[in-house]
């Protein structure tokens, strides 16, 4: 099973018991991401989280070439969540460097859509598994 189909699977899960989107988000993060939950979250974001889902898997539009695409991903919607869209994508362009025709950069877009939609309501997070296999998975 590559990361990506890991990732699918660990939020059916998590979309299973967890419907705030706001925690459900934190929570990806963190088994996604390494980014833990309550006040020093900002810390493991900083220096980019850990590969806990390493490995391939994503569609060629996202992919990098590395082994943390699943990392970048779920980092970056738990980040929505906690700064908002706005905030998030301004530190993914100009502290990542994360430009929007490069690999990372559309898989930073995605990432903040994904949370956008949980956030808003219109993605429930036991839909949350199915939207990552249509949009990321390859």
């Amino acid at each position: 099973m590559d990361a990506a189909a890991k990732l699918v699977d660990l939020a059916r899960t998590l979309g299973a018991s967890e419907p705030d989107p706001r925690r459900f988000l934190a929570e990806l993060g963190r088994r996604g991401a390494g980014v833990r939950r309550g006040p020093l979250w900002f810390l493991d974001a900083g220096r980019g989280g850990r590969n806990t889902i390493s490995g391939t898997g994503v569609k060629p539009e996202f992919d990098d070439g590395t082994r943390g695409q699943i990392r970048h991903f779920t980092g970056t919607a738990a980040t929505v969540a906690r700064i908002g869209s706005r905030a998030t994508r301004w530190a993914t362009l100009h502290i990542l460097r994360d430009g929007p025709d490069t690999a990372d950069g559309r898989l930073s877009e995605a990432a903040i859509a994904f949370a956008e939609v949980l956030l808003s309501g219109e993605l429930a997070t036991r839909d949350a598994g199915e939207w990552i296999a249509r949009n990321i998975a390859a």
